[in-house]
Formats: structure tokens, sequence, C-alpha cells
């Protein structure tokens, strides 16, 4: 009875093997046949562009050269015209800069007085502090010196 499902189980793996190889195999083939017509069709394409290409060359080089001179054109004004900015805007840049630094030096400025008013503040409160630990450990530490002098002058 063993045997039997062990061949069972061997043909239903092989009938199930086989469609999947066999779908498999159809997919592939039908990705390389329509690679194969895209590959064909691009060709003819470019064939017949080639063509219609080599039959208008000479529109083809005059709308090219004709679109070079129109940008050597544009590229001349425009460096005409960036060069005549440079020359007005330049005393506007100095002026700008004059004043990005006056605002960085003035920033600098009340930035320290700020440091400096803070540092202050945390010094005093340092030393009001100190104070108050001296003022409040004092009692406690005087206590404890007498509570230790008087046990000892007790035990000894």
């Amino acid at each position: 009875m063993s045997n039997e499902n062990n061949l069972k189980d061997s043909e239903s793996e092989k009938l199930t093997e086989k469609p999947f190889q066999k779908g498999w195999q159809n997919f592939i083939d039908g990705m390389k046949d329509g690679f194969e017509n895209f590959k064909t069709s691009l060709e003819d394409q470019s064939k017949k562009n080639k063509e219609f290409l080599d039959q208008n060359a000479e529109k083809v080089n005059k709308f090219f050269e004709g679109v070079r001179q129109d940008w050597d054109k544009k590229i001349k004004k425009w460096t005409a015209d960036m060069e005549q900015r440079r020359l007005e805007t330049k005393e506007q840049w100095d002026a700008h800069t004059k004043k990005i630094s006056q605002d960085f030096k003035n920033w600098q400025e009340k930035t320290q007085e700020k440091w400096e008013d803070g540092l202050k503040v945390f010094r005093k409160g340092f030393f009001r502090a100190y104070l108050w630990i001296l003022i409040l450990i004092l009692p406690i530490l005087v206590i404890v010196i007498v509570v230790l002098a008087v046990m000892r002058w007790l035990l000894g």
C-alpha cells in the first residue's frame, strides 16, 4: 500500500511540474517572439527615418545652422545684458554686503552683551546659593561637632 501511495505522489508531482513547466516555456517563448517583433519594427522604423533624413539633409542642416546662429545671437545679447547689470548692481552689491556685515557685527555685540548679562546673573545666583548653603549647613555642622565632642567626652 505504501508503494501505491509513493507511485501516486510521484505521478501527481510529475503532473504538477509539467503544466508549470509548459506555462513557463510558453511565457518565455511569448517574450522572445514579442522582443523579436519589437526589434524588427524598430529596425524598420530606423531605416525609414534614415531614408527620410537623407532626403531632407539639406533642410535639416539649414535648420540647425539657423538655430545655432539664433543661439549665438541670444548668448551675445545675454552676455551684454549681464555685463550691464553687473556694473549697475556692483554698487548695490557692495551696499548689501556692508549692510550684512554691519548686521552681523551688531548681532555679535548683542550676543556678547546677553552672554555677559547671563553670566553675571549666573554668578549672582551661584553666590547666593553658596551663601544659603553655608547659612543652612553651618548650624547643622556646629551641632554635629558639639555632639561628637560631647560623645567623646562622655566615652573618653
